[in-house]
This record gives structure tokens, sequence and C-alpha cells, in this order.
């Protein structure tokens, strides 16, 4: 399908961004990749992450890695080969390389070749999945969710992956665009918002918070179950990865909800087209009555999303992003732009 951001040049230009919506630039940034239980150790597993063919492997002692897909020897796809110690092996002539790319072992030559090596990335286990960051050396951590702490463990569960004809930064900005409340979902709230950004580059906090109107029966609801005010927050790593808080500080009858939390994956397939994987969360608790309110709060996650999926999807279906004429109360809206323009390429390019 050809992109709407070809349409109507001659009378609507648009000029690209250096990152933001920009399909010829990869970002630095972690991207998902697949659920841990997918890669047994000893096993190796083939992906396309952004337009790359890798392979991850994980050793037999558990170490993982991800390399460039092809053998330097005659290219041979190292998906096809096998996990041998703390190596992979090539299927067609048994070259092994390690977690770090170098050629560990060539069966019929006395001397490895100097350029045997393949290119390696930094690659991490987190919410239960496996993520690759475009890069290798000093690497910041993935981003984890502020107000919770995961030493106590987790329970996650992976929604539905789906497709969107559209670039991931669009997309990101549905949770930090205040005015689409009253005009998409019908929720008279008068938002403020507090924006931070890490000093150290790859994260944005964006908080909104504002009291709940009384005009209609979905308020007068939501005013009765979560109290006068309502707040949720987005934690954004790298302009790929949407980490949303909803119930912040909710009340009902002098008790706090807890906050549900849920992630958005985001990874650009191919020019034209975003896939996005949801993660809903919640802190693991102990007993009969703890894993009753886990289930409890990862279905009400998952009820949540699917009402943010079904009211705004469409719009990003054949929207031609052109933030021209931003106003004051899009102020999240041309600091998240301003964010993601300042994150930096990485080596992979979308086909």
């Amino acid at each position: 399908m050809e992109m709407y951001s070809v349409k109507n040049q001659t009378t609507q230009p648009i000029s690209e961004f250096p990152i933001f919506n920009n399909w010829g630039e990869v970002a630095l940034g972690w991207y998902y990749a697949f659920p841990s239980q997918e890669l047994k150790s000893g096993s190796v597993k083939s992906l396309q992450l952004c337009g790359q063919e890798l392979v991850i492997f994980r050793t037999t002692q558990g170490k993982l890695a991800a390399l460039d897909a092809y053998c330097p020897h005659m290219g041979t796809h190292l998906g096809r080969g096998a996990v041998v110690g703390e190596n992979v092996r090539c299927f067609f002539h048994h070259w092994e390389f390690g977690v770090d790319g170098a050629c560990a072992k060539v069966p019929c030559a006395p001397d490895i070749p100097e350029r045997a090596k393949v290119r390696s990335y930094t690659v991490c286990e987190k919410y239960n999945a496996i993520w690759v960051y475009p890069a290798s050396g000093q690497i910041p951590e993935l981003a984890s969710f502020p107000d919770f702490s995961e030493s106590q463990g987790l329970k996650v569960e992976f929604g539905k992956s789906y497709e969107r004809s559209c670039h991931h930064h669009v997309t990101m900005i549905n949770g930090l665009d205040p005015q689409h409340l009253k005009t998409v979902h019908n929720l008279d709230i008068e938002m403020e918002v507090d924006i931070s950004e890490e000093t150290r580059g790859g994260l944005i906090d964006i908080t909104l918070t504002g009291k709940i109107g009384t005009g209609n029966l979905r308020e007068s609801l939501a005013r009765f179950l979560l109290g006068n005010t309502y707040s949720y927050s987005m934690r954004y790593d790298h302009g790929n990865n949407g980490l949303l808080t909803l119930m912040r500080n909710a009340v009902f009858r002098g008790h706090q909800w807890p906050s549900l939390h849920m992630i958005f994956a985001y990874r650009p397939i191919e020019k034209g087209r975003t896939l996005v994987q949801p993660i809903y969360l919640t802190p693991h608790r102990r007993g009969i009555t703890g894993r009753l309110i886990s289930h409890f709060l990862l279905w009400l996650t998952k009820r949540a999303f699917f009402a943010l999926q079904g009211e705004d999807g469409a719009v990003y279906e054949n929207m031609r992003f052109f933030p021209a004429n931003l106003l004051p109360i899009d102020r999240p809206v041309a600091q998240y732009i301003q964010y993601v323009n300042k994150l930096a390429p990485s080596p992979w390019k979308l086909l």
C-alpha cells in the first residue's frame, strides 16, 4: 500500500524529520524480539528485526547472544545451524561463533581467518521477553516502570501482536495527546501535563492529571470508581517502547486502587508497516488471594487496552501526520517530537 506521506506533496508538502516519523532511519533503542520461553537453552532462533536478519541463541550455560545471520565464510544462514556448548555452529562447514561474534573454530583449517567475525548486538531478557539493541558496548538498560519494584517478581501476559500502516513514532503520540480524551473518548478532563526527560537520554516521562467531570454517565461512573481526579503516565524508552501506567492514585471509598501497567513494544517491519506487541504485567502477589488480585488486575489491564485500541486505532491507518499548527495544549506532542529527534540512528535499515 502506498504510504500517505507521499500524497498531496504539491499542495501540502511534508518536511522530513531526522529521526521522528522517518522510515529511512532505525533509531538506536531496545527492540522486542519474542517471549523468553520460545528460546530454550542450547537452541538458536532466526528473526528479522527492523529489516535486519538476525540469529538469537542461548548457550548451554544460558548466555544470550544476537548476531547477524549470515556466516562470513560463504554466507550460510546461521539459523540453520546448532548451538554447540557456548557457540553457534554453521550447518554447512561447521564454523563456530561465540556470543561476541568472533569465530571460535574452523574444523578444516589450522588457523582462523582474521576477518572471520560476525557482528554482534546487545541482548537482554526482561519482562519474560528477549530484547535486542542494535549496538554493543555501553548500552543503557531497558526501561523499568517508575512506581513499582521488579524485585518481588512480575506476572506477565503477552497480548496478540498486530500491525499498523503508519510509523510507530506517530502511533505513540496517542498516549500523550490530552485533546483527544474529550474529542474521541468523550471524557471532559482538563489535564495538567508534567514532562521529565532523563539527562542521560533515551527516556522521557509524561504524566497527565486532571479532575473528572460529571457531565455524563461515563464520567459519573469514573468519578465513583476512581475518585475526583484521574492520572496516567507514559514512560517512553528510545522512542519505540511505551510503558503505560493507568489509574495512578485512583481511590475507591477511601482505598487506593492498584495501578495498571502495560507495555507497547513497537518495531518497524518494513517501510509503511509497524508491528505492535502489547505486554500486560503486574507485581507478583503471594497466596491464593494475591494470585486472584493479580489475575483480576491483568484482566482489567487487557480490557483497558482493548478500549484504547478500539477507539483510537483506526485513526492512524490513514493519518498523514503533519504537525505544522500545534497549539499550546499540544506541548507534550511537540516535546516528544524533539525528544525522538535527539535519538541516534542505528546501522540497521528497513527493506
